[in-house]
């Protein structure tokens, strides 16, 4: 009776480990398709937001599209998110914006006040595509986008020359 059960169930172990193999490839390869989709949306609509030569510029830019009567922007520090440099397509960029409020800049009904007054801090994220930089909010996971950049050959050169200070 026992060597009947035996044969009975090694059927069933074997189906169940074929079974268990199937799912796992096809979960990957289906994992593998949104990613590839997710990296591509993402950075079709980071490039709607402005292509920029350099993450400073877009800085800049975005600065003056998101506050009125801006009197300058300081960037406090612009290198790679590794401190190893080896993924210099991924950048992040520290920044002190020093301007009168938000946007809009109507003087009868003006944007939000600064965080200080005078000043706010941030930071943000950009990466170099084959087009330039863009910039992508930490929201929408710009490591897991840089390394899907690198994947499907759609990340620019970067610059690893310029990694964070300790």
């Amino acid at each position: 009776m026992n060597t009947k059960l035996k044969r009975s169930v090694i059927p069933l172990v074997l189906a169940l480990t074929v079974a268990l193999i199937l799912d796992c490839v096809v979960g990957w390869q289906l994992f593998t398709i949104a990613a590839k989709n997710y990296t591509i949306t993402s950075l079709n609509w980071a490039r709607s937001q402005g292509v920029f030569d350099t993450p400073q510029e877009g800085v800049i830019s975005r600065a003056n599209r998101e506050y009125c009567g801006l009197e300058n922007v300081e960037i406090e520090q612009a290198a790679t998110n590794s401190f190893d440099g080896s993924d210099p397509h991924i950048w992040y960029v520290v920044f002190t914006v020093y301007a009168q409020n938000h946007i809009p800049c109507d003087p009868e009904n003006p944007g939000p006040a600064l965080h200080h007054q005078t000043y706010e801090s941030g930071g943000s994220f950009y990466l170099n595509t084959l087009e330039g930089w863009v910039w992508m909010p930490e929201g929408r996971f710009p490591e897991f986008i840089g390394y899907w950049m690198k994947k499907l050959n759609l990340a620019g050169p970067g610059d690893s020359t310029h990694v964070p200070r300790n």
